[in-house]
């Protein structure tokens, strides 16, 4: 039998976790608040289809901007929970592009710079895609575990948050899909 080994990159090609975060804690921090943040996203979908289903949709949503009570009221409808997660996803995606946009203008490719008309859009463009990247690698486990590592025993207590939300997450998703055929049916 034959064992085949993949080498293993060397030099400036090997990808290392902590090269995705900048130094100091800081930056550490922010990735993790953004991370939670974007990881409640699911919490508030199924928040909201709960809502939305044991209320039957029988909730109008008709926005009277003039009575601060009816307006109160609005917000306080189940859709508040689906539309609460379509903002946090995006707005988590948004911030955490803008966290990993330094590290996408720190590290710049040897090739050459590109010349001709529209040249510095595209180069705008190019860092873009390098952030968008970066904030990729930024969101993989061996990165926020480097992120944790970097608290100590706070940090090890927040990881502990992680698998909390999944179970969190997953006992609402699977009380949103008994749901669905329990309130159908009456």
């Amino acid at each position: 039998m034959t064992v085949t080994t993949t080498p293993e990159p060397s030099g400036e090609l090997r990808i290392r976790p902590e090269q995705a975060l900048r130094p100091g804690r800081s930056d550490a921090r922010n990735l993790l608040i953004v991370w939670y943040v974007r990881k409640s996203f699911y919490t508030w979908v199924f928040l909201g289809g709960i809502g939305a289903i044991t209320t039957r949709g029988t909730t109008d949503v008709d926005i009277d901007w003039t009575e601060p009570n009816k307006l109160l009221g609005e917000f306080l409808s189940p859709l508040v929970g689906m539309i609460l997660a379509v903002v946090v996803r995006l707005g988590s995606t948004w911030v955490a592009l803008a966290l990993a946009y330094p590290l996408a203008r720190k590290h710049d490719a040897p090739l050459e710079p590109r010349t001709g008309f529209m040249s510095g859009v595209g180069q705008w463009f190019d860092r873009l895609h390098v952030a968008k990247a970066y904030r990729s690698l930024r969101w993989t486990h061996h990165v926020r575990q480097q992120a944790l590592g970097r608290f100590g025993t706070t940090g090890r207590r927040v990881s502990k948050l992680d698998p909390i939300m999944d179970y969190v997450n997953l006992s609402l998703a699977v009380l949103f899909l008994v749901s669905v055929p329990v309130f159908a049916a009456s």
